[in-house]
């Protein structure tokens, strides 16, 4: 009994200093760039008993598949079209199996030239983000072709990374937490699975993550649904982070007209001047209001306060420009339709000029402020130039 207790104490002896043997070759290879037989011994090492445990061992591994995913050469990448995510799991593990902190907190000796020049700690440390911020890259090419399984492992890898952040490096590489989160409700969102989409929405507003896509998607995605309910409180919610989204307010504008409740919507935006009156977008937003229900006045007025409150305004100038056109217009398809001699020609033509020099004067002004300059804009200003008999000023937007 005791030669068979000693030599299987014996064997076990021998198969741990077999693996312990594959993590030194696991730097020789990596140093001979003998890639395959590096990628072997890690292999081996990981799944075997007395290693895959091992924090030194993941670490080893994490940098033999960093090798791979960083080599140029196509036949060393084509040992493994996964390194990138095994990488990044291996340096995970490595912190996650360093019950003494050796590597979280300690300066130690550098491992070998095969693996840089850095502490161990720092390498390990450093390393992860570059594996953080290639498998991130990697979750973004499997969206775009559509495999969305091994996206989504891509971004529960990052996520595991997360805590092992000690300074800050993925942050500056823009992957945290939210972010993340916010992948894959995009992810969700390509790939048409509403349920998902829903649910990563709501986690993304509860932590009031501050991009006004999420809220202007999950509008659009309501409306196609013809669900006119959700998408009212959709909006509602990214107008408490993002008041002024002409997106949003747009199409909340649009909703209520559809529904016939302009007088419903009316009342919210006075009720929201008269808190903040100096808020020139309230101003806008009412008067569009005005506009597309007809009330020229009324809109006029709103218009000309916001412009009062901010000269600058591109949007108020632009509208207010756009209300005296149609009201030109009106006039003038008036005019066309008199008869010969008819007593409210001159009427009709001065009231349709007038309409068309305020028109010119705001559009202008707007045109002025706006950046990139918008072609249709220019033909716009163009054309009233030449109608109002000023050619010096068509030929500046010719």
């Amino acid at each position: 009994m005791k030669k068979i207790i000693t030599l299987t104490f014996t064997l076990l002896t021998v198969f741990a200093f077999s693996q312990n043997i594959q993590m030194q070759n696991m730097s020789n290879y990596v140093r001979s760039k003998d890639y395959p037989k590096a990628k072997a011994a890690a292999d081996a090492a990981a799944v075997h008993e007395s290693t895959k445990e091992n924090p030194k061992m993941w670490l080893y591994r994490g940098n033999v598949y960093k090798k791979i995913y960083s080599d140029t050469a196509k036949s060393v990448k084509e040992l493994d079209t996964m390194a990138e995510e095994k990488a990044l799991e291996a340096y995970i593990n490595c912190f996650k199996y360093d019950k003494v902190n050796l590597y979280k907190n300690s300066k130690i000796e550098d491992m070998g030239p095969e693996f840089g020049s850095k502490t161990m700690d720092e390498n390990v440390k450093g390393n992860i983000v570059a594996a953080a911020a290639a498998t991130k890259r990697k979750a973004g090419f499997y969206s775009y072709i559509k495999e969305y399984e091994k996206a989504l492992y891509c971004y529960d890898l990052l996520e595991q990374a997360i805590p092992y952040d000690f300074n800050q490096g993925m942050k500056r590489q823009n992957i945290t937490r939210e972010k993340i989160v916010f992948d894959k409700f995009e992810m969700y969102k390509t790939s048409g699975d509403k349920s998902k989409t829903v649910e990563y929405a709501g986690k993304l507003m509860d932590m009031k993550y501050k991009d006004a896509r999420l809220y202007t998607d999950m509008v659009r995605i309501s409306l196609a649904d013809k669900d006119t309910t959700a998408a009212l409180s959709y909006i509602e919610k990214g107008k408490l982070l993002f008041e002024e989204n002409m997106s949003l307010i747009g199409t909340e504008i649009d909703i209520y007209m559809a529904r016939k409740k302009t007088d419903v919507l009316k009342d919210k935006l006075k009720a929201a001047i008269e808190v903040a009156p100096d808020n020139e977008l309230l101003h806008i937003v009412l008067a569009d209001v005005y506009r597309k229900t007809g009330k020229f006045e009324e809109s006029e007025k709103e218009y000309l306060k916001a412009i009062e409150l901010k000269p600058e305004s591109e949007t108020a100038n632009y509208n207010l420009g756009v209300l005296y056109y149609g009201a030109g217009k009106e006039w003038n398809d008036k005019l066309n339709a008199l008869g010969f001699k008819d007593p409210k020609t001159k009427e009709y033509e001065t009231k349709s000029n007038e309409n068309f020099k305020k028109a010119l004067r705001y559009l202008e002004t707007a045109y002025e402020l706006s950046n990139p300059k918008d072609a249709n804009s220019k033909k716009l200003l163009r054309q009233l130039s030449l109608r109002l008999g000023e050619t010096e000023k068509a030929e500046k937007y010719k």
